[in-house]
């Protein structure tokens, strides 16, 4: 991703697909190459207790997830957990992204468990395949032992998408769960999310030029957005905005009041998808004060990754870190607030 990030911004002339509205299936491999080889560009020290895998609910492949618990409490204790799912542009490999800040809400928390759920990855499987796996992963979470009946969803970008749609009961239950097994989500945390795909691209503040100095940002251009909601929706832009109107993909054309679940978003100044999501908590807050929104100034998309651990002590002194300290104890705040038994 950030390999493609660099190449595809404005001054350098360079076309990810010559032929962005009907690729040929070679042009689509060379570009995924240049856009998967960045991997997870920010190496992660946390690590997780257990790693395993388990079932689609739709399909026979497995899903792949690793599983931070506290230091202090038993297996088999219950536990609220919160389900995360990484970001990828729908297309990038970036499981394991998130692993540190995994291990921080855990030892914030205490008292919860964190699952972090893999899935399957566009343009070899595309929308809702992605989704699909996270509802398999809210139902694996759902029938644990250990799970005491309180789940937190939270998502980074792709994986947001995802967190917002499960918090819709109107989603949700379109996309397979039961009305026992949404009554488990007690809140939801999102980073960066995608709301509405059914903007057009020209509309969206896409970051041309590339990252900007001084600015914590993953730089998302209009090629590099056209690529990854191609892969996972159609290449062609009429097509993906005509599905840009399913709430499924654009969690922001459900109704506010299917939004049950209360709703924390995090949406970011430079970031493209920042004024959509902003618009998007905005209305979720006149509906209901449950839901609450922070705007992080002075960064852009993934901000977070490119800024010191909040527990680092020079944090505040990097470009970003107040919005990074700011964000993340609002973070813990919400979780607090919505899920018993995490309490410090």
């Amino acid at each position: 991703m950030s390999v493609a990030s660099k190449a595809v911004n404005a001054s350098t002339g360079f076309q990810l697909l010559r032929n962005p509205t009907n690729p040929s299936p070679e042009e689509v491999a060379s570009a995924l190459k240049l856009v998967r080889s960045g991997g997870i560009t920010h190496p992660q020290t946390a690590v997780p207790n257990r790693s395993l895998t388990i079932p689609s609910h739709t399909t026979s492949r497995s899903i792949k997830v690793d599983i931070y618990n506290p230091a202090s409490l038993p297996d088999t204790t219950p536990r609220p957990v919160i389900l995360n799912w990484h970001g990828s542009g729908f297309v990038v490999d970036r499981f394991g992204a998130d692993a540190d800040v995994n291990r921080w809400l855990v030892d914030e928390l205490k008292t919860a468990t964190v699952v972090d759920a893999d899935y399957v990855k566009a343009p070899e499987h595309p929308f809702p395949e992605g989704i699909h796996d996270a509802v398999s992963a809210v139902k694996w979470v759902i029938a644990q032992p250990w799970f005491d009946g309180q789940l937190v969803v939270k998502g980074h970008s792709a994986g947001a998408n995802f967190a917002l749609c499960l918090s819709s009961r109107s989603i949700a239950l379109s996309l397979g769960l039961t009305e026992e097994e949404y009554s488990h989500i007690k809140a939801c945390v999102t980073l960066y999310p995608p709301t509405d795909s059914s903007i057009p691209l020209s509309e969206k503040p896409t970051n041309e030029e590339g990252e900007l100095p001084g600015i914590p940002m993953s730089p998302l251009s209009a090629q590099i957005m056209h690529f990854f909601f191609g892969a996972y929706l159609g290449w062609d832009e009429a097509t993906q905005l005509q599905m840009g109107k399913d709430p499924r993909v654009s969690p922001a054309k459900a109704s506010t009041e299917s939004f049950e679940v209360p709703c924390y978003i995090i949406a970011c100044e430079h970031d493209p998808l920042g004024p959509e999501a902003k618009a998007f908590a905005h209305r979720l807050m006149q509906a209901d004060k449950k839901h609450k929104f922070y705007w992080a100034q002075g960064v852009g998309h993934s901000y977070e990754t490119r800024i010191p651990d909040v527990r680092d002590e020079k944090v505040l002194e990097s470009a970003g870190g107040k919005s990074k300290v700011e964000s993340f104890a609002g973070m813990l705040e919400f979780i607090r607030e919505n899920v018993k038994g995490v309490q410090e």
